[in-house]
């Protein structure tokens, strides 16, 4: 039986085997070797554990450096009400793009929140300005799903080797790579331990410096809007928060509360560099969804659709309700909804 990884080998070889054949059905000498050649490498290719080289520079498709600024303008109009996560990101990665080269180990961020504060939003703006096509975007952004590629508990020891495999194969192919791991709090505990060599760049057959790890949990969600109520309560402005006001909340959120990072050695050992905090949205962010969506599809926006969409999000926590409890995550279905009143 034929194994798929060389399946093409073979079929490209038929095809010169049948253009080559004389009249009397003879081979020439080089198609004949190139059939056997193309055959052998194909099968020894899938019976190694051998990763293709990085070629993808030739093709640009490994690309090394971005625009930092064009990130940064397109945050400014498009991610809102988050100056701390905006701030802490940017640093990180105009320092991470600028010392390359004398990194010790690859960016590892923590974006911790509410669902809905935009945790994914701003890790999709950075893998559209870092991999400028959509071609390469697939080939170097990589969404790991803690609900859905972790699902069965037995399998645990299976899924920490997949993980290590395919990580380090993308890492092989080409050392820049953006690796989200989305939902980090439905990942069984111990599994992402298996990345520390990774994390560390201490796998001697890669180098994975230029590479960014981030993950995404809802970890620290509570405790940040806990600890933002007490600072708002004593008259300071959301503006006037900082990281330093959340810092060790989050890591003791991550490390404590079920999930991925849970008594983790990437939080023990130091691995990770930034814990990044998402505040929960107030109702002058979520105004701004709005704006936005509509400026994207189009259209005009009224304010009577304004208030209507605004009714359908729901605020919290009691008794301020300032918080939208989902933050702009619906959004995009609210204004759909509204903008085109006939399929309602």
């Amino acid at each position: 039986m034929l194994y798929s990884k060389y399946f093409s080998f073979y079929i490209l070889s038929c095809l010169f085997f049948f253009k080559s054949t004389a009249v009397y059905g003879l081979i020439d000498p080089v198609t004949g070797t190139f059939v056997v050649g193309a055959f052998v490498t194909g099968y020894f290719y899938n019976k190694s554990n051998f990763t293709m080289p990085n070629i993808f520079p030739i093709f640009g498709r490994c690309p090394k450096t971005y625009d930092i600024k064009e990130l940064e303008r397109a945050i400014e109009k498009r991610f809102f009400g988050q100056h701390i996560a905006t701030k802490i990101v940017l640093s990180a990665l105009a320092g991470n793009l600028h010392r390359s080269k004398s990194n010790k180990k690859p960016l590892v961020m923590c974006f911790q929140g509410w669902t809905g504060s935009g945790k994914n939003f701003l890790t999709e703006l950075i893998a559209s300005h870092m991999f400028s096509s959509e071609a390469v975007r697939k080939l170097r952004f990589h969404v790991i799903h803690g609900r859905s590629d972790f699902i069965y508990q037995s399998q645990i020891n299976v899924y920490k080797e997949k993980l290590y495999y395919d990580v380090k194969s993308k890492i092989k192919s080409c050392d820049t790579n953006v690796f989200v791991f989305d939902e980090t709090h439905y990942i069984p505990i111990g599994i992402l331990d298996i990345l520390i060599p990774i994390l560390e760049n201490n796998d001697v057959s890669i180098d994975s410096r230029n590479s960014i790890f981030i993950f995404l949990t809802n970890a620290g969600g509570k405790a940040i809007v806990t600890k933002y109520l007490d600072l708002w309560s004593k008259g300071i402005s959301r503006e006037s928060m900082k990281i330093q006001d959340f810092d060790i909340i989050l890591q003791k959120s991550a490390f404590n509360e079920k999930g991925g990072l849970m008594k983790s050695g990437l939080i023990d050992s130091h691995i990770v560099d930034y814990y990044v905090p998402f505040l929960p949205l107030e109702r002058d962010h979520v105004v701004k969804c709005i704006e936005s969506e509509f400026k994207n599809l189009k259209k005009y926006l009224d304010p009577s659709t304004k208030s209507e969409i605004l009714e359908m999000v729901s605020f919290g926590p009691e008794p301020e309700n300032l918080f939208a409890t989902s933050g702009c995550k619906r959004i995009n279905q609210f204004v759909a909804s509204q903008s085109n009143p006939d399929l309602v």
